[in-house]
């Protein structure tokens, strides 16, 4: 029987104060149902106890999430500042809930007597136990409490550095000839003061400048402001964080926060991490090398000087990598851009995955939406013509708006009494606003990201699981980056790039075949100095998950150096806004280089049967997107390949061939 599709209302416009009122009955009548649960007389537990826990856990989480998200988009300050609050109190809520002795001995005894589930529900059996031993609830009580007491100062920690990061409001101040060789576009409707625009540090003005200003002290000033975001406080933040998932792990038997976090993660154990990534920097670093003196020599020849008399500078990377795109590969992204309007973007990523996904998307006339610029989706299933959840994009920066490129999975799917709760999720982008002269444009590489996002919705809004256990969330974090870069390909192929471009001037004019022929030739242009920022990013990660230095910024520093060759010549905190660090990639920002070797591999599949293949694409999404977090990558990734998964594919993508 097919279950009927409900797609639940949610109040963006609830009031600052009622979003405390609203968070603290929901938890209060969540208690006393755990407390019930936690009473169950021993003989009497069966997998209905499970189910009955796994219920009020979503039933929870649908009122606690979409009040905590609106932390991350609120127009209204209040709001967000009330939302900070309640998400504190929700995680804290969940600490506390997952540090319960005597839900997890309920459990565990439902566990030894449930040796018959289906493959769905024991995965969910086993997902629960080990959610419950990885959050201290089978310590003895004294080691319970003290990991239950760290776990919420780390929640408040957490939080508030987001919120840091944020509500940030601090501007450079640029007049127009310190702003030579950057599109007018991109900074004229920025703040003015006088002669001078207070440009922000938001991604679509202040990355853009760094790439095309020619004066290198625009360049620098914008850089150190970039790596000066959260400062000395979020510095101290990340500090105590890292001091207390240290105490955290060895209450739990772990030498180290890297060995717990990642226990229950594809890699295992911190060793392969590691390996993987200095194999990459020793595979590398030679190339790396290379491109450097390249971009170097052109820094010399702008200045009129001799390479050795010239110094190559961490702010210099993006601007000569732009410059040397446009020399040797005539590819000048302000041009490209031009055929790449929002507007035409967005219709043709969503015509592109309608067509491999076997989806349909319609876009509501009157959307219940929390700002007037975003959009939101209903998405069919093609095949069966059923609804499946829907999505939103948020697409533009806004006073207090989370600042970099993420998908939030706003309400997972779950099946209740026969209907199926559909899911809810937005991409909430910071790409270039419309200016007076132009429209939203974007370069390539934004495209790239775009795709890239669009996939994390998919793998959202398509998931089929019946237990909201099974979301987004619960996708092996060394794995969840894999569907969507997998999916950055197609901005790559031709017959992709027909579809989704279109002058802003004339949508009749596509990208020019030649430009997309020195574009694809391009691609791994500075590939070497471009991963080896990964590989740090990387290893900084796992550095401060295995040693937790006392000096969070030294470290950094240091470490960029070995890596990377760069060095900042004044001071900064860039690891104060490292957000990933503190926003659930902790022990795992290797994840996007590990997941990449799987999507690869994935797309080989696509390359065989054509990228628009409509059958290869439904087997992708029943396979590797349906399932969510209720089966293992590995077993889906076989399943989709027919063989097992190798690195040939990641390592050509890398240019370092096989």
């Amino acid at each position: 029987m097919t279950e009927q599709g409900v797609i639940r209302e949610i109040d963006w416009s609830i009031a600052p104060e009622k979003i405390k009122t609203v968070t603290e009955e929901t938890i209060k009548k969540a208690e006393a149902e755990l407390d019930r649960i936690a009473q169950t007389p021993e003989g009497e537990e069966s997998f209905e106890t499970i189910l009955q826990f796994e219920e009020l856990s979503a039933a929870t989480t649908e009122i606690l999430q979409p009040v905590a998200f609106t932390k991350y988009v609120s127009t209204d300050k209040e709001q967000r500042e009330a939302a900070n609050d309640a998400e504190k109190e929700s995680l804290k809520f969940f600490n506390k809930v997952y540090a319960r002795n005597d839900l997890y001995r309920v459990f565990a005894r439902v566990a030894e007597k449930e040796k018959s589930l289906n493959a769905e529900d024991s995965y969910l059996l086993d997902k629960i136990l080990k959610d419950f031993r990885h959050f201290g609830a089978a310590l003895d009580d004294e080691k319970r409490m003290e990991f239950l007491e760290i776990a919420n100062n780390i929640t408040v920690l957490t939080s508030d550095f987001q919120q840091v990061l944020n509500e940030t409001t601090t501007t450079v101040p640029l007049t127009a000839d310190e702003l030579e060789g950057v599109p007018p576009p991109i900074y004229e409707d920025a703040e003015r003061d006088g002669e001078y625009y207070k440009i922000p540090l938001d991604q679509p003005v202040a990355y853009p400048v760094r790439m095309y200003a020619k004066n290198p002290e625009t360049r620098r000033r914008i850089d150190l402001a970039l790596n000066r975001r959260g400062g000395k406080e979020n510095s101290q933040r990340l500090s105590d964080a890292l001091a207390l998932r240290d105490r955290q792990a060895k209450l739990l038997g772990f030498s180290t926060f890297a060995e717990y976090e990642i226990s229950r993660k594809m890699a295992q154990v911190p060793q392969r991490v590691f390996d993987f990534m200095h194999d990459l920097k020793d595979k590398l670093s030679i190339l790396g090398e290379k491109e450097l003196k390249v971009l170097s020599e052109l820094k010399a020849k702008e200045h009129g000087l001799s390479v050795d008399k010239v110094k190559f500078e961490i702010y210099d990377l993006f601007y000569y990598h732009e410059m040397l795109m446009r020399e040797k590969y005539a590819v000048d992204q302000n041009l490209v851009k031009e055929y790449f309007p929002m507007a035409r973007v967005v219709k043709g990523v969503l015509d592109v995955y309608q067509i491999v996904l076997n989806l349909e998307f319609k876009e509501q006339k009157n959307p219940n939406v929390w700002s007037d610029d975003v959009r939101a989706f209903e998405v069919y299933d093609k095949v069966t013509g059923s609804l499946m959840g829907m999505f939103c994009l948020d697409l533009y920066p806004r006073d207090g708006k989370f600042k970099h490129q993420a998908v939030f999975d706003i309400l997972g799917r779950r099946v209740k009494d026969g209907k199926a709760l559909l899911p809810i999720a937005s991409m909430v982008g910071n790409f270039k606003k419309p200016s007076t002269t132009q429209p939203s444009l974007l370069r390539h590489p934004e495209v790239v990201t775009f795709f890239h996002e669009f996939g994390h919705l998919m793998h959202v809004v398509t998931n089929k699981s019946k237990y909201a256990s099974f979301g987004l969330n619960a996708v092996l974090p060394d794995f969840i980056e894999t569907p969507s870069q997998m999916l950055e390909n197609w901005a790559w192929e031709a017959e992709v790039l027909e579809l989704i471009s279109g002058h802003y001037e004339d949508p009749k004019k596509k990208l020019p075949a030649d430009i997309l022929k020195r574009m694809i030739d391009a691609k791994l242009l500075d590939i070497g100095l471009l991963t080896l920022r990964q590989v740090f990013f990387s290893l900084i990660d796992m550095k401060y998950h295995t040693e937790a230095p006392e000096d969070t910024t030294a470290a950094y520093l240091q470490l960029l150096k070995e890596i990377t060759g760069f060095e900042f010549s004044e001071p900064v905190t860039p690891e104060a806004g490292f957000g990933h660090l503190m926003g659930g990639y902790e022990a795992g920002y290797y994840s996007y280089l590990w997941s990449k070797v799987y999507a690869e591999d994935l797309f080989t599949r696509f390359k065989e049967a054509g990228i628009m293949d409509e059958k290869t694409g439904l087997g992708y999404r029943e396979i590797i997107l349906a399932p969510g977090g209720s089966r293992h990558p590995d077993e889906m990734v076989r399943e989709f390949l027919g063989r097992e998964s190798n690195s040939d594919a990641f390592m050509e993508s890398i240019g370092l061939g096989r």
